[in-house]
């Protein structure tokens, strides 16, 4: 079991870039004592490398792998051909970025803990979740216009199913660039989702005055650049004011004005034939006690 979790603490990482111990042990199911022998380990040959968090207080650390242990872990996906080691010598650059993205699935499933069949589907990363989106152009090349900072499925037992697009945003990004991802997702959306109208696009931002200016976008496209009804839903919150009231509670800004919670956001309805595994819920067996020198 222990080289199971050895194997799937690498697989998060190379995923998601970026990862606190606290987040791997949320999202694997893993008691953190176990994660943390884990990272020890992996830090002692080369694997993984630690990398300060400046923006958080009392000197939190998060986790990406080597350019070594990242090209282990290509060849247990099957992604030996697109390897390339040049992107994992120096480590991620915008690490607050990809801290912020992953605390907000992490904050997903910490919060479905208490919670008996509620909980994270599905989580995919920015390339898994672009993926899902490439379009054939005209000359044969792919493109993938639509490129979240990740793609989640959450479920509300009794009420239906979260689709969401997270769009994380620091401040570095100009309006305009932003404004051009919500024409993206307008466009593009309608033609993959059959139910589009409970699908969603999430705007987590850190200005606190941008959650209202990003709906007054939307909604101006809205009315002016989409001549059809069929849109997904763009709704906005403040990182701080979704740190204070948590998952639950927190209301998100909508067209028009209204503020939803998540649960209470247009949804997908259940389906009947899925497993009922939720992320950070997985079954484990007891972990190994690790005797370390």
């Amino acid at each position: 079991m222990y080289y199971e979790a050895k194997k799937e603490t690498q697989v998060m990482l190379y995923r998601h870039t970026l990862l606190t111990a606290e987040q791997l042990a949320l999202s694997l199911n893993y008691k953190p004592k176990t994660i943390y022998n884990i990272v020890c380990e992996m830090k002692e040959t080369g694997v993984i490398r630690p990398i300060r968090l400046p923006f958080l207080k009392r000197n939190h650390v998060g986790y990406t792998l080597t350019a070594k242990g990242a090209r282990g872990v290509a060849g247990l996906v099957g992604d030996e051909t697109v390897y390339r080691a040049k992107a994992w010598e120096t480590g991620p650059v915008q690490i607050e970025h990809f801290y912020g993205t992953n605390a907000f699935f992490t904050d997903l499933i910490r919060h479905s803990l208490s919670r008996a069949e509620e909980g994270m589907i599905e989580w995919l990363d920015p390339r898994s979740a672009a993926e899902r989106y490439v379009q054939t152009k005209p000359s044969g090349k792919a493109a993938a216009p639509v490129k979240p900072d990740g793609f989640g499925m959450y479920r509300f037992p009794d009420h239906g199913r979260l689709a969401f697009h997270l769009e994380y945003d620091t401040g570095t990004e100009t309006l305009w660039r932003l404004k051009d991802k919500m024409v993206h997702y307008g466009t593009l959306l309608p033609k993959i989702w059959p139910k589009v109208e409970a699908v969603h696009v999430l705007f987590v931002t850190k200005i606190e005055s941008r959650p209202k200016t990003l709906i007054d976008i939307w909604d101006a496209l809205r009315k002016g650049t989409f001549s059809h009804d069929r849109l997904p839903n763009v709704w906005t919150i403040s990182e701080s004011e979704w740190k204070h009231n948590g998952p639950g509670a927190a209301k998100w800004l909508g067209s028009g004005g209204q503020r939803r919670s998540l649960e209470e956001m247009p949804l997908l309805p259940i389906q009947t034939d899925h497993a009922g595994l939720l992320l950070g819920k997985q079954p484990r067996e007891q972990p190994p006690i690790i005797n370390r020198r």
